[in-house]
């Protein structure tokens, strides 16, 4: 997937969803909520903000999924801690004829 490198930068990255950023990124100064919401004001940037038509539009669409989940409570599948996905996901991706065409290679997170 595509993330935004943590810290000031505004430059995308291809990697695994991992969200343990001080192991992951150690030699990045990670501003806290705030301060990140405060250069985004002055910058003029507007990515980390929702206008209310767009808010209303993900309500509209994601309140019947979350109905659904409500109502049969399906269990999540279980894989192996630090591996890519469950096998039933890459069965999945057989299955649809999906091809993985990117340059990304999933490397073992650091350990803290």
């Amino acid at each position: 997937m595509m993330t935004k490198r943590p810290g000031v930068y505004f430059n995308p990255e291809e990697t695994e969803l991992d969200l343990t950023y001080k192991s992951r990124y150690k030699d990045v100064t990670l501003p806290d909520a705030y301060e990140r919401l405060i250069l985004d004001v002055f910058c003029g940037n507007q990515m980390h903000f929702v206008r209310s038509d767009e808010l209303q539009e993900a309500w509209r669409i994601f309140t019947p999924l979350l109905h659904q989940v409500e109502k049969e409570k399906p269990r999540p599948i279980p894989y192996t801690y630090g591996s890519r996905c469950p096998r039933e996901a890459d069965d999945l991706l057989k299955r649809v004829g999906f091809c993985y065409e990117g340059t990304y290679k999933w490397v073992q997170p650091h350990t803290a």
